[in-house]
């Protein structure tokens, strides 16, 4: 933060009567006025970059560390006080004291967000690759920036082998950055988990590559064995597929010579069996692995694969019975791994370990088995059928009806009827589409898929859409559709991401909707939007692994804490605008349209999105350019909450400043100087490793390319408080110029909290809104 070295000899030098008065004053060092009678007491810039050695890998068994603040449970007298008159200094201070730990920790911490940062070394990859995780400390289900699933089958986009999506921690999910995070609690936002994730430093997976390939095998065997398996090998059946006799088990397992007998006769070979023949699980185990990792099986880690019923309900039988092959093999691996004769640690240990295209299939062998279940029907004594039991079909049918209200769908009345399947005449649902035959069935993959199942499947369901929706993909996921006087948004599209702040706008299960009508698209029709990655910094692991230390609400540690460092910052309630509306929504074909040969005839236009709004009597335009994130801020306790001096920001109203700030630079390629006097400065330690590396590389201007942390000067607070239409604005300006920013309702979380969250994602724009006025219908995300 650039700051003027000569603070402290011009505030001795001027009377205290000519200091402004304390309130939170815009464009402005959030300094409070100290006057020339202040005590000598100084502290230490904060240290924005970490100089700390990077954190060791996060383990996938440990649980969140939290240790309570004392004055989160014990609220003393003073800071009662402080809450009721909203007044700093609190009553009993001036602005010349100091505090001592305890009393700060009372002040200033109690009640207010405080972030940590993770970082996950990647497995099955090279060293120096990693994943990166954010929580805030003592989340909470009432202090959470997640929104809840609004039907339990939506929890399907994530995967957890050990524990449920709802539950789980962000670095345990098979797919990342974990899809649980995704979804902010306000329509078109994400959370900052999920932000800090997607700065993860992946790079390419390790390949395993084996060559061993199973024995040949019939389909008719393949389904046959499946269906025994549907009970598990406890139970496997303590009877052989063949006969009805009882086979003793060992520790609750079937006996192994007969686990053995079938999986080495049938289906793989065993490379020792003259000499040690494999009867142990683990052996069995690792067999299986070594088979799933020949290149020749269906990856189903890569987008592209994992519509599933693609492949069990495919008119190609070799595809059909190398899918249900390969799902053979998967399932008598996941039995084997989720055996009674395993503990929860070392199955833990071993899950976590796999490479990962075997991780996805025992993905897929636990959803079939919990969804799925094979029929088999003798038609006479030489023929049999088999037939799938859609076990979750009812499940589906209510999370789909869930999602079709909460969107408004124009034609509800349509989907009703057709859910009730009274009609003889109409298509089964699972027999309308291979999406629909993959949502109805449950069988869903982790990962991005699945919004995409749930909304194509609700349009099949549909008869007034006609083909002209049948472009939706999640291969092409910046996309929308406008059907009848609605239009409909994709999560990872920006048009959906600003509107969300509309009045009545929902989010669900990864669509946001309804949104406004634009005549500028047919009355039915799919818009691919042409958007750009915004100008962002990517996290580095100095950045996560700093983020609790550089974002603290007290500022550097210390041994005691002056009370004039820090300042009550609240927006303006009361002079709100209620000027500005959106006018129109505005699509232009691109000039250059990408190659969309292979989607077929009329395959949907990709177009440059605005928004119009009118505003003094004018139309403003703003491009929707940038593919920016908005991130939903955490909720805090009992605000407003002080702000330490060094936290530097801009508050800028909607209908005012906002207009003229054409971009904005927060950032500088060199080092801030500091406002303290160096006499009284710790001293700077040196920098780590992996930050000396990052500030050696140089761009070709030669300046020095910092970390994001550092480069970060200061954020810019929109206020856009009052009509739904002010927050719709500020997003709008933030794509235009290509500026995530941390979205903040301040009826649950003060400004100060919103700042230091945006100090902690190293975002540079802060918006705080009111999440609309009354009768607005604008309640966020709900169902």
């Amino acid at each position: 933060m650039s700051v003027d070295n000569g603070w402290h000899e011009r505030r001795r030098k001027e009377p205290a009567w000519l200091s402004p008065p304390r309130q939170y004053q815009q464009d402005q060092p959030r300094r409070s006025s100290r006057t020339f009678t202040a005590p000598i007491v100084t502290r230490p810039r904060l240290e924005r970059n970490s100089t700390q050695e990077p954190p060791t890998a996060h383990r996938a068994s440990s649980i969140l560390p939290y240790c309570p603040r004392r004055s989160d449970s014990y609220p003393t007298a003073s800071l009662k006080e402080f809450r009721r008159t909203r007044s700093w200094p609190p009553r009993g201070y001036t602005a010349d004291d100091t505090l001592n730990p305890r009393q700060a920790e009372d002040l200033i911490c109690a009640g207010a967000s405080t972030f940590k940062g993770y970082s996950d070394e990647v497995k099955n990859a090279r060293p120096g690759h990693f994943r990166f995780y954010a929580v805030m400390e003592a989340e909470h289900c009432a202090r959470t920036d997640r929104a809840p699933f609004q039907d339990h089958a939506f929890a399907d986009i994530s995967f957890n082998a050990t524990a449920s999506a709802e539950s789980a921690f962000p670095w345990l999910s098979l797919e990342q950055p974990c899809m649980a995070y995704c979804f902010g609690k306000r329509s078109g936002t994400t959370t900052l988990s999920f932000k800090t994730s997607k700065s993860g430093i992946l790079g390419p997976l390790l390949e395993y590559e084996s060559t061993a390939k199973p024995r040949r095998i019939k389909l008719f065997t393949i389904l046959d064995r499946l269906r025994h398996l549907e009970t598990g090998i406890e139970e496997d059946v303590r009877r052989t597929p063949h006969t009805d006799s009882v086979i003793e088990t060992v520790n609750g397992i079937q006996d192994p010579a007969e686990l053995y007998r079938y999986l080495y006769t049938k289906l793989i070979e065993d490379p020792d069996a003259d000499m040690e023949p494999h009867y142990g699980l683990e052996q069995q185990m690792t067999d299986l692995i070594i088979l799933l990792t020949n290149s020749d099986w269906i990856d189903f880690s890569q987008p592209r694969n994992q519509i599933v019923a693609k492949y069990f309900d495919s008119p190609d039988e070799t595809k059909k019975q190398k899918f249900f092959h390969q799902l053979l093999l998967s399932v008598e691996l996941y039995l084997r791994v989720h055996s009674l004769h395993h503990e929860d640690k070392p199955k833990r240990r071993l899950l976590s370990q796999l490479p990962p295209i075997v991780q996805w299939d025992l993905a897929l062998a636990q959803r079939w088995l919990e969804n799925m279940s094979i029929q088999k029907t003798s038609i006479s004594s030489k023929q049999t059928s088999f037939s799938f039991e859609l076990r979750s079909k009812n499940r589906q049918k209510d999370a789909l009806r869930t999602f079709a209200v909460t969107l408004k769908w124009p034609n509800l009345s349509e989907i009703d009827a057709v859910l009730q399947e009274d009609d003889p005449s109409e298509k089964e649902l699972e027999e309308r589409s291979a999406d629909a035959l993959s949502w109805f069935s449950a069988v869903v993959l982790p990962g991005t898929t699945m919004p995409w199942l749930l909304m194509n499947t609700l349009i099949d369901c549909d008869s007034g859409t006609g083909d002209a929706l049948r472009y939706l993909t999640h291969m092409h996921p910046a996309a929308g559709f406008q059907y009848r006087a609605n239009t409909y948004w994709s999560y990872k599209c920006i048009v959906g991401k600003v509107l969300g702040a509309a009045r009545g706008v929902k989010a669900i299960a990864g669509w946001i909707g309804p949104c406004n009508y634009s005549p500028d698209l047919k009355r039915t029709e799919c818009a691919f939007i042409r958007q750009r990655a915004p100008p962002e910094q990517q996290l580095t692991i100095d950045d996560v692994s700093s983020m609790g230390s550089r974002t603290d609400p007290l500022g550097p540690r210390d041994a005691s804490y002056p009370v004039d460092d820090y300042e009550l910052v609240v927006p303006d309630t009361d002079d709100v605008t209620d000027a500005i509306r959106v006018q129109k929504l505005e699509f232009k074909p691109a000039k250059n349209q990408p190659n969309m040969s292979r989607l077929g005839e009329g395959a949907p236009l990709t177009f440059d999105a605005a928004i119009v709004f009118a505003w003094r009597g004018q139309s403003w335009p703003m491009r929707l350019r940038f593919d920016v994130d908005f991130v939903a801020a955490y909720p805090c306790h009992q605000g407003p909450h002080v702000l330490f001096y060094d936290y530097a920001y801009r508050a800028v109203k909607v209908d005012e400043d906002l207009v003229d700030i054409h971009g904005w630079r927060s950032h500088s390629p060199t080092s801030r100087s500091s406002s303290r006097p160096s006499s009284s400065h710790q001293p700077l330690p040196s920098p780590s490793p992996s930050l000396s590396s990052a500030l050696t590389a140089t761009s070709t201007s030669g300046e020095q390319d910092l970390p994001a942390n550092v480069a970060l000067e200061k954020v810019l607070v929109i206020e856009a408080l009052g009509v739904s239409d002010n927050e719709v604005f500020a997003r709008a300006w933030c794509a235009h110029w290509g500026h995530s920013a941390v979205v903040a309702n301040v009826k649950e979380t003060c400004m100060a909290c919103a700042i230091r969250e945006a100090y902690a994602a190293c975002i540079s724009v802060v918006i705080l809104t009111e999440g609309g006025r009354a009768g607005e219908d604008d309640g966020g995300i709900g169902g």
